[in-house]
């Protein structure tokens, strides 16, 4: 015997119905605010800025009558300030015509979409809804407001693009612990978070409280010694027993309550730790702290998803690690040409945005970007405002040129090279840059050979090692003994717009050694 639907679902909105159960976007939430009912629904699988929590005010018609459009449209104003909403593109459900209350919204700079009576009719009528829905949704905002691209903080759900294998991999692997390696920027700690997110969805529809509260993520940047680690896990667990911890118990204390946590909540800890290196720096000095965490996942309490760079790479190689053998790898790379083309093409042409020669296009922004996720939705962030300021929803070849010009694009381009590498690498970029054509391939003894004569001199291992990981970072690529840049638009960039003696010299400045 199904169980009876809530009131509130049976007193849904008729369009909400039609969505839910003839197009399959479930309504998830209902609560009222402010005398209007306000549902959120499932759009996430448009991979647009539509959540699986888009919110839906319904307008009833007794508001319709008491309430002329200026006043409706500040008291929705108000349920999108109580509810914090400015950022969610919510959608107005009304069933009179919409254009005098959509033209109040817009005057006061309200982001809201006003679906009326039409526009509902003409979605039911359609033999395309769910097109017919999106097009009439989008056109009352821009596209930067809509498309997905995101630069300066993780994503996650409707706006996490690619890493499918290694969603898998890691949500499959439920006794195992994984260490996600990559350079700064390629998507670690997105990934993390919708692993997270996919696990807290799992509970919730579980009706799991305590699988979701076994659920743990941490930013290990800002920690800065082993007690402060534990300090920080105790306190997201169960704060109240902070003043049972001191600096100089935790190794008695912490293995302890990582059993009593694990019994409490129904099943092992799952730790999410975001830049993990920070953590290892310290494995240096004191093992304890890298001992307790394997030792309780070796005994079932925990389970750990860390992710880093250069420390975690190497700590899970090094065979006087504790963490040697710890944790299955994951390594980033760089997006293949097929998700780069679902990041560009996907959520645009959704947005009813046309491609002209759009394999030259896909080439183009593959090649330029060599598949860095965080530079595609840089490149993408770029040509969506250009399209915004001129009104255009075509993008050719030519297009692309306005990205080059940009200065966010060249800061970030350069930002995210100073982020990944260390000032030997950048030393050697500088001065290869300076003595060769970027399109010349070029040797570890030509590396050599230009820092000489620069007065640098560093043991061919070093140099070897430091080319490595400028592959790993996305800036040289290796075919045999032979490098080269691996977007001729790095180095075109740097050489156009920076000095690069000024730069080698700022190096030296600061200390190659």
């Amino acid at each position: 015997m199904n169980p009876a639907k809530p009131s509130w679902r049976q007193e849904m909105p008729d369009f909400l119905q039609y969505l839910e159960c003839d197009l399959n976007y479930p309504v998830r939430l209902h609560e009222e605010v402010l005398g209007f009912h306000l549902y959120f629904v499932d759009l996430s699988s448009w991979k647009l800025r539509f959540t699986d929590r888009t919110p839906v005010i319904a307008v009833g018609e007794g508001d319709l009558a008491t309430l002329r459009p200026r006043e409706l449209a500040q008291s929705l104003a108000d349920v999108v300030r109580t509810r914090s909403l400015a950022e969610r593109n919510s959608i107005v459900l009304i069933q009179g015509p919409g254009d005098e209350l959509r033209a109040h919204l817009k005057t006061a700079f309200i982001p809201v979409i006003v679906f009326d009576g039409t526009a509902q009719q003409a979605v039911r009528e359609s033999r395309r809804p769910t097109a017919e829905l999106l097009e009439r949704l989008s056109a009352q905002l821009d596209l930067s407001l809509l498309a997905p691209y995101e630069t300066s903080k993780p994503v996650t759900g409707s706006r996490f693009f690619g890493r499918e294998f290694e969603i898998r991999r890691i949500l499959q692997g439920s006794d195992s612990n994984f260490a996600i390696m990559g350079i700064r920027r390629i998507g670690k700690t997105s990934l993390m978070r919708e692993i997270e997110r996919q696990l807290k969805e799992q509970a919730q529809e579980g009706g799991d409280d305590c699988a979701a509260q076994r659920l743990i993520f941490m930013d290990c940047s800002a920690i800065t010694s082993p007690a402060c680690f534990v300090q920080e896990v105790v306190r997201k667990l169960r704060p109240q027993e902070l003043p049972r911890l001191s600096s100089k118990q935790f190794p008695i204390f912490f293995p302890d309550f990582l059993d009593r946590m694990s019994q409490r909540y129904g099943g092992p800890l799952i730790f999410f730790l975001d830049e993990f290196d920070k953590v290892l720096t310290w494995h240096h000095e004191d093992d304890t702290l890298l001992n307790a965490l394997r030792a309780s996942s070796n005994v079932g309490h925990s389970r750990y998803v860390v992710g880093g760079f250069r420390e975690v790479m190497a700590a899970f190689s090094d065979l006087d690690s504790p963490l040697y053998n710890f944790a299955r790898p994951v390594r980033l790379k760089e997006f293949s040409r097929e998700q780069t083309a679902a990041m560009v093409i996907g959520p645009l042409e959704k947005l009813g945005v046309r491609f002209e020669r759009g394999n030259e296009v896909i080439n183009r922004i593959f090649d330029e970007t060599a598949g860095q996720p965080n530079l595609i939705q840089f490149y993408c962030s770029i040509l969506v405002e250009r399209l915004d300021r001129q009104g255009s929803r075509i993008v050719s070849p030519e297009s692309l040129f306005d990205v080059y010009g940009s200065e966010d694009f060249r800061a970030f381009v350069l930002s995210t090279f100073m982020d990944n590498t260390t000032n030997l690498e950048k030393a050697m970029v500088f001065a290869v840059m300076t003595d060769h054509e970027s399109d010349h391939p070029f040797s570890v003894q030509a590396i050599d050979e230009v820092l000489e004569k620069r007065g640098i001199q560093f043991p061919l291992s070093d140099l070897s090692h430091a080319c490595r990981n400028l592959e790993l970072a996305g800036t040289f690529t290796a075919r045999g003994p032979l490098y080269r840049f691996t977007t001729p638009m790095f180095p075109r960039m740097l050489r156009e717009n920076y000095d690069l003696d000024y730069l080698f010299k700022k190096i030296q400045q600061e200390g190659i050694w």
